[in-house]
């Protein structure tokens, strides 16, 4: 058992997808401090699209404040502005989930707590394999699963059991993406789509999100199609929403995170890139078909859950990282057919 505590900070920066794969381990944070004050450190927005984590876990239970600060500073005041904000607040200990830089900069944030006062650590082990796993089937472990390794002294998650991950959507917030559906006379059977992403590397264009949008309406002309995602994807949703004869419905830049999720779990699949809108439709309890390029290693962002589908490249230089693909221009998802993502969701809707 982990030493008592009745503040605990838990370090996680990220945005929506981010957050969706940390709810597990967020909740053996929360089972190990039931009754402690459970504090998230994280960033501010990076860009327009990159939804906060309180707009995500706010009603949960996991998580009861915030602290939010430049992601990537390096300015002395505003770390100290931080350190004093930190040691404030007087936390009796720090859960590490950042993402894995190499140990240098986990020794750099362990002493940075250090100094603010916080004694209890967990997370900041360098020595335990702490970067991302290679699979038996060759491919890597999802952040998820790597980050409940380093809260494995707190507790355990199983994350074949979706209730790790479960969003706990309340009534009202079903009931209300209900009610919108059926003002927009939106049929109870449809699907949802994003487009969107925030790395251009993930883009798999909106010539084949058109394309692919006509070819399923041609088979399933008794569903509704919705799009989500920011307001500035609303115009090319637009495009493809023209493809479909059914009923439809553009959702971009008017729902929360929330009740963009409750709006996916009724959907019969969800369509999209690696993105924070397939997170929270793998949290819905929502299948997916999704279409990743090769910039992370396989598996590592795949949706979490059973009976997903994803398209993916095994390349030769798969796992760059790379924000924009420039010299290979996006050879792995380009690679990707319409008619192949196309039979994809038809299989899914077969299944419902």
């Amino acid at each position: 058992m982990p030493p008592q505590a009745q503040h605990v900070l838990v370090y996680r920066l990220g945005s929506l997808g981010d957050t969706c794969v940390t709810l597990p381990a967020l909740r053996v944070v929360r089972g190990a401090y039931p009754k402690a004050r459970v504090t998230l450190l994280t960033n501010l927005p990076v860009a327009i699209k990159a939804a906060l984590a309180p707009a995500l876990l706010e009603g949960i239970g996991i998580v009861d404040d915030y602290l939010a600060y430049p992601v990537g500073t390096r300015n002395p005041i505003t770390l100290a502005r931080l350190a004093w904000r930190l040691r404030r607040r007087n936390f009796d200990a720090v859960v590490n989930l950042a993402a894995w830089r190499g140990a240098g900069p986990v020794r750099r944030d362990a002493q940075f707590f250090r100094v603010c006062g916080i004694r209890q650590q967990f997370g900041f082990d360098t020595t335990g394999g702490h970067e991302l796993q290679t699979l038996a089937n060759g491919e890597t472990e999802r952040e998820a699963a790597r980050l409940l390794r380093r809260v494995s002294t707190l507790g355990k998650a199983e994350l074949h059991e979706r209730l790790w991950f479960d969003l706990s959507l309340t009534a009202g917030e079903l009931k209300s993406a209900r009610e919108l559906l059926e003002k927009a006379r939106m049929p109870s059977r449809y699907i949802v789509f994003s487009m969107g992403t925030k790395a251009p590397a993930n883009d798999w264009g909106r010539e084949n999100w058109c394309r692919l949008i006509a070819s399923i309406d041609g088979e399933c002309r008794n569903l509704g199609c919705i799009s989500i995602g920011s307001v500035d994807e609303g115009a090319g949703a637009n495009d493809c929403l023209n493809q479909w004869a059914g009923p439809r419905l553009n959702l971009c830049g008017r729902l929360s995170p929330r009740s963009s999720a409750a709006v996916l779990a009724g959907a019969k699949v969800f369509i999209g890139h690696d993105s924070g809108p397939m997170h929270l439709a793998a949290a819905s309890g929502t299948h997916c078909v999704a279409i990743f390029s090769a910039r992370n290693p396989p598996g590592q962002w795949f949706p979490l859950g059973e009976g997903h589908e994803v398209l993916y490249r095994r390349v030769e230089c798969m796992g760059c990282g790379l924000e924009d693909c420039i010299v290979e221009k996006k050879r792995c998802i380009k690679s990707i057919s319409v008619k192949e993502a196309a039979e994809a969701v038809l299989r899914q809707l077969a299944r419902k």
